[in-house]
């Protein structure tokens, strides 16, 4: 048994290339086209942040189809913008991040021009993106491996949960320790590969649950890596189970004690009956006396 807490580079690293082909036998893995501007690539985070590929694919696009420029955006309210995220999870604070993001670049030069990024050395530009009011570290590290080629690993929370119900990672890491972490793991030309084969079992909305800490508590110590791929079978080939209500084993507890008194007095009156003096011959053949008297009477 390897816990998460336990578990080597190399570990992780031989169970990745066995989840990854029980993963494409049932998704179709998407891995978006790069080269995209650096403000778009920002942009387009957001919209990928704990979503599929065709989710921020669609959102992304409504951004520059609903609005007729990134400057109409910026001076948008949060609740217009949000109407791009329709369908998808915590749609305002994408919202609020767009807009974040588009003031702070457009503040700096008056345009939305964000290329000199890319000049930048890795630590400037990480200090550069530390600016952002509110930029999560999934936006920040995925714009920073896009632009700079960095050997980064953009974790979101969704993809957090599934590492941690996969074992590979432990239920007290953030996801940037996570994704620190797994850099021994994964190469650098692999990232996307990594990212976005994890990201459709992560973010599909069937199964996504199961990782929810709050509905199925880890083991202390990490989820056991060596039931990994067995867990992943019967997930994907049996689907969803409900979730242990804590009532439950209170139930089991209440059950459990009527039968225990039962069995309780069970015994008290088996002690009961060795203790009784045995019954006389006399006092036996009394209902029997009585019987013939009544006939007699009658």
């Amino acid at each position: 048994m390897v816990a998460a807490s336990r578990a080597k580079a190399s570990d992780r690293a031989t169970l990745l290339k066995k989840l990854f082909p029980i993963i494409k036998k049932h998704y179709k893995v998407q891995i978006p086209k790069g080269n995209k501007p650096v403000l778009e690539t920002m942009l387009y985070a957001i919209c990928l942040e704990d979503s599929t590929v065709e989710e921020a694919d669609l959102s992304f696009k409504r951004l520059f189809t609903e609005f007729p420029d990134l400057n109409e955006v910026r001076v948008s309210t949060v609740g217009e913008i949000e109407r791009a995220f329709e369908g998808q999870t915590a749609s305002e604070w994408r919202a609020f991040r767009v807009i974040s993001v588009l003031k702070f670049v457009f503040d700096k030069s008056y345009s939305f021009e964000f290329e000199s990024l890319r000049k930048k050395t890795l630590d400037l530009a990480t200090k550069q993106l530390a600016k952002i009011k509110d930029l999560p570290p999934f936006v920040r590290d995925y714009t920073l491996h896009e632009v700079t080629g960095a050997h980064l690993i953009p974790i979101d929370p969704a993809l957090a949960r599934l590492l941690v119900w996969l074992g590979l990672a432990m239920p007290n890491q953030t996801p940037e320790q996570m994704g620190e972490m797994m850099k021994a793991a994964v190469r650098k030309a692999e990232v996307e590969s990594f990212v976005f084969t994890l990201r459709c079992l992560a973010a599909d909305q069937k199964l996504h649950i199961t990782f929810d800490p709050t509905k199925y508590a880890p083991p202390e110590g990490g989820y056991d890596t060596d039931t990994a791929v067995d867990r992943l079978n019967h997930l994907l080939t049996h689907g969803l189970e409900k979730p242990t209500k804590p009532t439950a084993a209170k139930k089991a507890v209440a059950a459990a004690a009527p039968a225990k008194e039962s069995k309780a007095a069970e015994t008290k009156k088996v002690a009961a009956k060795k203790a009784a003096p045995a019954k006389t011959p006399v006092a036996a053949e009394k209902p029997a006396a009585t019987k013939k008297a009544i006939k007699k009477s009658h």
